[in-house]
Order: C-alpha cells, then structure tokens, then sequence
C-alpha cells in the first residue's frame, strides 16, 4: 500500500527550531565565557610591607577585593614581604611582576644598570610618618640617649628620620637606632616599653593601645615638612614592563579607578579597610580618610617635577651616596598611566600630572 509523504505538523517543527537555537545559545556561551577566561591576564604583585596599612596604600589590597583587578580583565596576586629589599629581590628572581618599595631603591637599581627598574606609578606618595614616644619624653631634645626603633639601619623610616630629626636640631648621631622589622612590630615594642621611640605611619599609629603610654612627639605634618619626598612607587623591571605592557595597563586602571573610587566615597574605602583590618576602628578609619582625602592615586601619582625633586633630596641626603645621578626618564615611565588617563580623563580636583596628556 502506497503511504503519501506528509510533512511534519508545524508545532513539531517549532519544537525543533526552539530546541535548535537553544543549543546554539548554550554553544555561544560557552565559546564567549572560554574568551573571556583566556583574555583574563595573571599579575604578580608584591608589596614591601604587611599587612595593607590604613593609607591610600591599601588600594592596591583593596582594589582586588572590591573587585577592579578583575573588572580590568587581570587575576592579581598579592605577596607581601617585610621590607622592600625582600620585594626587589623577589622582582629580580622574576616571582613577582610589581613591586610596591621605596623609590630610593628603584634609584639605586636603575643606576647600577644591572637590574634597571622603573616607576609606573605610585598609589600613595605620602607614608604619613609620624614619630612617637614614650609620654616621659617632652620634646624632640629628649630623644637624645634614648633608643629609637626603625625597621633596619638604611630603611625608608631610618633614612627619613634621621632627615627631619636634623631639621628638628636633634643629632641623630645621640641616639641609639635599633632595627626591630615591621612597622606593627616597632608598635608592639614602643608600646610595650621595650624601645622609647619609633618612626610610624598615621594607619599603624591608630593601632597602637590607647593606654600604651604612648603619644606622638612629631606629627605627620611636620614630619613631611622636614623630610618631603615620594616615597614609594609601583615598579617594574625593564624585563617586565617590555613583556607585560598590557598587565601593566590594566593594572594601572585598576589603581586609578579604584583611587578614584575612594577619593569620592568615605564609606566605601572605610568599609573595606575595616574589613580587611579588624584591628582597625571604625571611627579611627573616618578620621584617617579626612587625613588623606586628597592623596589618593586619582591620576597615578606620577609628577616627574615632584619625582625629580625626591631623587635629588635622596642624592643630597646621603641616602643614594656613591650612586651616579641620573635622570628622572632614566627611572620612570609614564605611558600607562598616560594611556589610561586618555581613556578616562584627568581627575581634575588633585594630583596634577604636571604635564600634557594628548
């Protein structure tokens, strides 16, 4: 018996083309989701102290739990070490892409041409010192004979110290340095009364008991007064910034968004802080922001006029005795901020780049 040929009902056929474009849809998902799994770039960072301090310098800890490092398309990872030669040394062996240290080394390092490094921008020019004391001390004079706490002989706070101690008409040479290590540890021994005095930033200082016995003897303005450099940077090797340079600028939008971020939102920089540091109080943490709210990294903190007058303070202070001058171009590289800044525009309310952005 002959059967006819009929076509399928139309509803089968719709049924079909429904099931059809979904396995379409799932097979362009997953294609975009593979995409955007390899584009998501790796970068190491390594940051010269521990843990994230209560300054602008946090953004680069904060940055990545608010999300931004990934927002950029990068995977972040965080090192710390305690004190920058550690971090340099890490950048050298290639375990880290960034360091976050103390611009006098990357000085140094560019200068010996062995391990030329460069600055890409810095997230906190400013380490807010302050110098405390036992309550018995009165004044800066009575620092003389005493022992004064620094995280090693040469160290970013030992350098700059003994700076503003000779502005203040203290000889440093009266006073007894003791390397002790981390800032919260020089904290923990001033405030346990093992050493009488200290070289602290304002984030490490709210740390401190408030019944230590304990005060502040020079106070972050005045500090920055006798001693004002940029000092600390975000730098790579010239290894790095030539085989990473889309990282790079990723990583530098991450900063200066999330600076940006946190320049225009107390709450927001106060409740991830206080997340991060449970030792940190809330109320301390409000009082810290109205300290620094014009020093976050909104345009990268990278002004060559400002860098070229640290490096001749660090020249002329001692700190980079025997190492031969060179330029500001010779230790810096401004194009990712640059690139950046192009792509979002200059924050106009602070940090100046101090030069044209075409």
């Amino acid at each position: 018996m002959n059967v006819a040929f009929r076509p399928a009902p139309r509803r089968r056929m719709a049924r079909v083309l429904v099931i059809a474009a979904a396995l379409l849809s799932c097979l362009f998902d997953l294609a975009a989701a593979g995409e955007s799994k390899s584009s998501e770039l790796t970068l190491r960072i390594g940051m010269g102290s521990a843990p994230a301090p209560a300054l602008p310098n946090s953004v680069n800890w904060l940055a990545k739990d608010l999300g931004f490092y990934k927002r950029e398309g990068l995977d972040v990872e965080i090192s710390e070490f305690q004190g920058t030669p550690l971090a340099i040394a890490a950048m050298i062996s290639g375990d880290i892409d960034v360091g976050n240290v103390s611009t006098s080394d990357v000085i140094r390092m560019a200068a010996s041409k062995s391990q030329p490094m460069r600055a890409i921008h810095s997230p906190d020019a400013r380490l807010y010192f302050l110098i405390a004391a036992r309550d018995d001390i009165k004044s800066v004079n009575g620092l003389q004979g005493k022992t004064f706490a620094v995280a090693r002989i040469g160290s970013v706070d030992h350098s700059l110290s003994v700076l503003a101690l000779k502005a203040l008409g203290v000889n440093p040479a009266s006073i007894t340095f003791i390397a002790i290590g981390t800032p919260s540890t020089r904290a923990q021994a001033l405030a346990a009364g093992r050493v009488d005095a200290t070289t602290l930033s304002l984030g490490t200082w709210v740390t401190v008991p408030k019944d230590a016995g304990v005060k502040i003897l020079v106070d972050p303005g005045t500090y920055f007064e006798t001693a004002t450099v940029v000092e600390k940077v975000n730098a790579v090797t010239s290894k790095t910034m030539q085989e990473k340079p889309e990282h790079l600028r990723r990583f530098t939008a991450a900063i200066m968004k999330a600076s940006r971020h946190f320049a225009e939102n107390q709450d927001a920089w106060v409740d991830a802080i206080t997340k991060r540091r449970s030792d940190v109080d809330r109320k301390d943490a409000v009082s810290l922001w109205n300290n620094f709210k014009t020093a976050w990294a909104v345009n990268g903190l990278i002004n060559l006029d400002a860098y070229k007058k640290s490096a001749e303070f660090f020249y002329q202070s001692g700190t980079l005795d025997k190492i031969p001058k060179i330029e500001v171009g010779e230790w810096t590289e401004t194009r990712f901020v640059d690139d950046v800044l192009k792509e979002i525009g200059v924050y106009g309310k602070f940090d100046p780049p101090g030069r044209a952005i075409k």
